[in-house]
């Protein structure tokens, strides 16, 4: 397996732009062992913080669940929250469209895909698309959902570890040990995906939206992204434009983002193309976790590929 990143390798890529984010006084009266509030702009970074800080960290969740946080606004509230927060987690990527005209206080914002831009993916044509309760939009800039390519997990994690010793450098064992384990898992839930892709790499796909491009490109996929909504049957134009792009990519699986409905699977099914579900975990899961999500992904992304579960 190729992808056998070391902690070692991601501390010292993020140390120094982590370093820079997280100098803050005490707050007076706060003892140095209490936690300390965490503001993230999507459910990885979520995650991320809580399975590394433990009981030293509180995650103040304030994206609504359905929608999709890339196109979150946070209102006056939410900035407020995020202003108070002792660190802020973004994406970064062009993931949070609102950070140019909010006012965040910059000693805390940490941007955990600074330390690999060198990696980041271009995004789109800048077409106007709407989805669902997010609204109109375009995909222009650069692909955001960099987790969905577990190296890059790995970095963003490794950044949250980073900022978290510097502000609570008493756990930093601790941290170190919580990150361990957490880039053991990351590296477990890549084998499947790793192992279905090899066994058939030029197998053909669709996926409904252009949201995979780093699993795409970190997994050396075969796929065509289209810009169809998961909660709304497709139209004839958009089932014409499947058609002639059949005729060059002769995919019989289309992977969407959330269930879509059961007109689009039929849709589907009438031209021969079966549907699974692979979830980008933007937005916290209804149920179960980051991991558990990816673990499903796995299952049916091995059903694409031909790849029996062990």
């Amino acid at each position: 397996m190729r992808f056998i990143p070391t902690l070692r390798r991601f501390i010292g890529l993020s140390i120094l732009v982590a370093c820079s984010a997280c100098d803050r006084p005490e707050t007076p009266g706060r003892g140095a062992s209490e936690p300390r509030t965490i503001a993230v702009s999507n459910y990885p970074l979520a995650y991320f913080s809580e399975r590394i800080g433990g009981d030293q960290v509180r995650v103040d969740w304030r994206i609504p669940s359905g929608i999709d946080p890339s196109y979150w606004n946070p209102d006056g509230e939410d900035l407020a929250a995020l202003q108070a927060a002792d660190l802020i987690f973004l994406n970064g990527a062009t993931y949070e469209r609102w950070r140019p005209t909010a006012s965040l206080p910059v000693s805390r914002v940490v941007d955990t895909t600074a330390g690999v831009k060198d990696r980041l993916l271009p995004d789109g044509d800048g077409s106007v698309h709407a989805h669902g309760p997010e609204g109109s939009h375009s995909h222009v800039g650069t692909a955001s959902t960099t987790w969905l390519d577990p190296e890059i997990a790995i970095a963003q994690a490794t950044m949250i570890h980073d900022s978290l010793v510097r502000i609570l450098p008493a756990y930093q064992e601790q941290f170190r040990s919580n990150l361990g384990l957490l880039i053991r898992e990351l590296q477990e839930r890549s084998a499947p995906i790793e192992q279905a892709v090899n066994a058939a790499p030029e197998t053909p796909v669709f996926f409904n939206r252009p949201v995979y491009q780093y699993l795409s490109n970190r997994f050396r996929m075969n796929g065509v992204p289209l810009d169809w909504d998961a909660g709304e049957t497709p139209t004839s134009a958009q089932l014409e434009e499947l058609d002639a792009l059949r005729s060059d990519h002769p995919a019989a699986w289309f992977i969407w983002e959330a269930p879509p409905t059961p007109e689009a699977i039929a849709a589907l099914q009438d031209r021969g193309l079966q549907s699974i579900v692979f979830a980008p975990c933007g937005n916290r899961p209804e149920t179960g976790d980051l991991l558990t999500t990816f673990d499903t992904n796995g299952v049916e992304l091995r059903r694409v590929y031909g790849v029996d579960g062990d």
